[in-house]
């Protein structure tokens, strides 16, 4: 994680903790003025009213909506987490394990009509802002040729594009191939030429379609903040649905009906 990335991460945690701090006060205001309005009585009518429609529903909707809340946070932790991985893995490159990147610029997204061996050779593997990539490690240098699509590094940044050209070891860089590339998108060749040692992986031809811009989104402060207030919200919400309950069920003894639980589901188990 970089200076910056911590700042952001610091950052993000500030402001959760201050929305944190405010929604709290809020839910805590909220409840109590609910729960001062149910023992004085003034939403009886209401609380039989909802009594009356979950005695029809039954018993099984509120453990399904417990259910679908924790689903919920689970697949926001996971998705969090998996765009977490795409973020740190993306420098790290295997030999059968996929490293996953996500496109973010639109030098390869369509065929220059300039640019004709495009069209005579047929290369429509096009990449797309926000397709995400499968790239492997970059096989040797002899290996690689002209066409393929490769990951290399300038100037600390991860760049995909398409080698053009390549030009074999001579008297200057004997023992050496150069690679020259292009985005397909673009008019002219990269200003410098590629070594072997900047090159860090190979694109085969697979993507996800536009799936990089929800990973992206996950990566970003907004992101983080989104999944933590779910987690928030899952964690918050049976507490204050207990105390509410609890003032509920008060209320219905007073009139002379049964509590909503436990008796309505034993109830409906013996019919």
């Amino acid at each position: 994680m970089s200076g910056f990335d911590l700042y952001v991460f610091i950052l993000c945690f500030i402001v959760f903790a201050m929305l944190v701090a405010m929604f709290s006060y809020l839910i805590a205001t909220i409840v109590k003025l609910t729960i001062r309005l149910t023992k004085t009585g003034e939403r009886d009518e209401e609380i039989k009213t909802e009594y009356l429609k979950e005695r029809k529903k039954g018993c099984l909707h509120r453990p399904i909506g417990c259910v679908v809340s924790i689903f919920l946070c689970v697949v926001m932790v996971a998705a969090f987490a998996f765009s977490m991985y795409v973020n740190l893995s993306e420098d790290t490159y295997f030999d059968s394990v996929p490293t996953l990147k996500v496109i973010t610029s639109s030098s390869m997204a369509r065929k220059n009509e300039n640019n004709d061996y495009l069209f005579d050779n047929k290369l429509d593997n096009q990449l797309q802002v926000f397709d995400m990539v499968l790239t492997y490690r970059a096989p040797k240098a002899e290996e690689l040729k002209v066409y393929d699509i490769i990951v290399y590094e300038v100037d600390g940044k991860m760049v995909i594009h398409r080698i053009v050209d390549i030009e074999e070891p001579n008297d200057k860089h004997p023992g050496e191939r150069y690679f020259l590339c292009q985005g397909d998108s673009l008019n002219n060749p990269d200003r410098f030429p590629v070594y072997y040692s900047q090159i860090k992986g190979i694109y085969k031809n697979q993507k996800i379609p536009f799936v990089g811009s929800f990973i992206l989104f996950m990566q970003s402060p907004a992101g983080w903040l989104c999944v933590l207030l779910v987690v928030f919200a899952v964690i918050v919400t049976p507490m204050v649905e207990k105390k509410l309950r609890v003032a509920e069920n008060e209320r219905l003894k007073l009139s002379g009906i049964t509590e909503i639980e436990p008796e309505i589901c034993e109830a409906q188990d013996e019919e």
